[in-house]
């Protein structure tokens, strides 16, 4: 591997020092056991093997595929302008040490452990999206396929950005069917929603281009969110915070902590699948964000069951929410229906937490606001995330691309006349980490203290630490000497990119491999098998 490499990756890992000693003095969190950030070129040769190997799609697709996934890949081994990498790292590690601390107050010992960061792997888990393989069930990858073949089209404001009559850029962020639907009844296009895929892209990237050219910016972002869709003017990092919802952003917590009321878990001593064995999550999210702070609870042992209204094999975003289903059980639910509604209420009082990603209020209307859920469980610990947090906009739709092009990181990582993506979905990966990380802290406060908290952070908070992590960076001030870096990687880890887990659902699937290793919980695979159709919780 080239010296290049080694280098890229060192400054990395250096970078996630700061980034852990920041984020650690930011939220007071002690560390519980010895880190070690591993730098280590010879992953480069593992991570670019995936590029065609692997590949679950047919035909042309796998090469759009392998397309996303080289320069994906690759980009994980060459410098950061904005820094997601080492912010993942950081906090995937903050994760680790904080169920560490649950674990002992638990009754582990775990004397003589220590956790292990690879940087590479960090990096990796933001393009999660693109990495996972899976074998067997045909009709699985048919819905995936054509789930792929509708996100993927000239509306993807991941992808292109669009000049408006004012000479601004904007991007539209309609990720699902009903949304894009809205957008194209605003503003008229000449064709239906469903007719915009990846195939037509080319005809329709040229003529948006001269339909956008007419119009105004802001105009144009305030008629998409009134309608229900979502696009946004592409705002330098001043732009952003000089607005309403900007400042309201800055003077919010990274994670917010509302104190609930009093009452200790009470779980049994069997602490066979990692230090949340026994915890019952009620997973109320969707699509990559949210899925991916319960994905990391079920990895240290959570019994996660995830409330869907249809099963794995037909859901619209299939392309988008697989990785999400990893370490989860799943429940078909209407809350139409009276008696799912009641299901849905026995498994609130049941569960120790919510975890809820849907746009705000979205379930008022089934009497299950968060004042409702309360008094249904006063106890529960309740996690949230959405796109704007609870300010002026806290109703407005919002996707992790349109977080990063409404806070200026697009722009930042780029220019104003060339704005760029960061790579993968870090504003929809490192927010949801957040959450997780938001969510142990709140079961170590509630098994030390009885606690009972709401834990609240979003997208677009999530988009102004990687700008606040930056900037720390930038002044180069030497890591402390908590944490230490080591050039060759460990035995136990870090070899695969994919870990493989047989599902009840699809087959088996290689899921992208974790980014630390906890030398005391050395085998999370056990946790991370999915199954579909479920009608309860494991724990009993």
């Amino acid at each position: 591997m080239s010296k290049e490499t080694e280098e890229v990756l060192l400054k990395k890992a250096e970078d996630a020092q700061r980034v852990y000693d920041y984020l650690s003095s930011l939220l007071d969190i002690d560390m519980t056991l010895p880190l070690t950030f591993i730098a280590d070129p010879e992953t480069e040769k593992e991570l670019k093997r995936n590029y065609l190997a692997e590949n679950p799609f047919p035909n042309v697709i796998a090469f759009v595929l392998a397309k996303l996934r080289k320069k994906a890949v690759d980009k994980l081994y060459q410098p950061e302008k904005v820094l997601q990498t080492p912010v993942i790292a950081a906090v995937l590690s903050l994760c680790a040490e904080v169920a560490s601390e649950i674990g002992e107050l638990r009754g582990a010992d775990l004397k003589g452990e220590r956790i292990y960061t690879d940087i590479a792997y960090s990096g990796m888990q933001a393009i999660r999206l693109y990495m996972a393989n899976y074998t067997g069930n045909k009709a699985f990858k048919k819905s995936r396929l054509h789930s792929a073949i509708l996100v993927d089209n000239a509306l993807n404001g991941s992808f292109y950005k669009y000049k408006t009559k004012d000479n601004r850029y904007i991007s539209f962020h309609v990720y699902n069917q009903s949304e894009q639907r809205k957008l194209v009844e605003e503003l008229k296009l000449n064709k239906p929603s469903e007719k915009f895929t990846l195939t037509s892209t080319g005809r329709d990237r040229k003529y948006l281009a001269k339909v956008i050219s007419k119009l105004d910016s802001h105009e144009l972002e305030e008629r998409a969110f009134s309608c229900g869709a979502a696009a946004c003017v592409l705002r330098t990092r001043e732009e952003f915070e000089e607005g309403e919802v900007g400042k309201a952003l800055k003077d919010m917590p990274l994670i917010r902590f509302t104190e609930e009321g009093n009452h200790k878990m009470e779980l049994s001593k069997d602490l066979s699948r990692g230090p949340l064995s026994g915890i019952k999550v009620l997973d109320l999210t969707h699509i990559i964000a949210g899925p991916a702070c319960s994905r990391i609870l079920a990895e240290y042992g959570a019994d996660v069951l995830m409330v869907r209204r249809g099963d794995y094999l037909h859901q619209e975003e299939a392309m988008l929410e697989l990785d999400g289903w990893e370490g989860k059980n799943s429940i078909q639910l209407d809350l139409n229906k009276k008696e799912d509604l009641e299901k849905m209420k026995e498994l609130i009082k049941e569960a120790d937490i919510i975890t809820y990603s849907y746009q705000n209020g979205c379930f008022d209307k089934f009497g299950l606001s968060l004042k409702e859920i309360r008094e249904i469980n006063p106890n529960i610990i309740y996690s949230n995330l959405m796109c704007f947090s609870d300010t002026a906009w806290k109703t407005r739709p919002g996707w992790a691309p349109l977080a990063e092009d409404i806070t200026g990181l697009s722009i930042r990582n780029g220019s104003r006349e060339n704005p760029v993506n960061l790579n993968g979905v870090p504003l929809d990966y490192m927010p949801g980490f957040v959450l997780a990380l938001g969510t142990l802290m709140a079961i170590r406060d509630n098994l030390r203290d009885g606690k009972v908290q709401d834990v609240t952070t979003s997208l677009c908070r999530g988009a102004m630490l990687i700008h606040e992590a930056t900037d720390f960076c930038a002044k180069n001030t030497a890591p402390s000497s908590k944490t230490s870096i080591q050039k060759e990687s460990i035995p136990q880890a870090f070899k695969k990119s994919r870990t493989y887990v047989e599902t009840k659902a699809i087959g088996r699937v290689g899921f992208p491999s974790p980014a630390t290793y906890h030398t005391k919980y050395t085998h999370p695979e056990i946790n991370m098998p999915f199954s579909d159709g479920n009608t309860d919780f494991k724990t009993k």
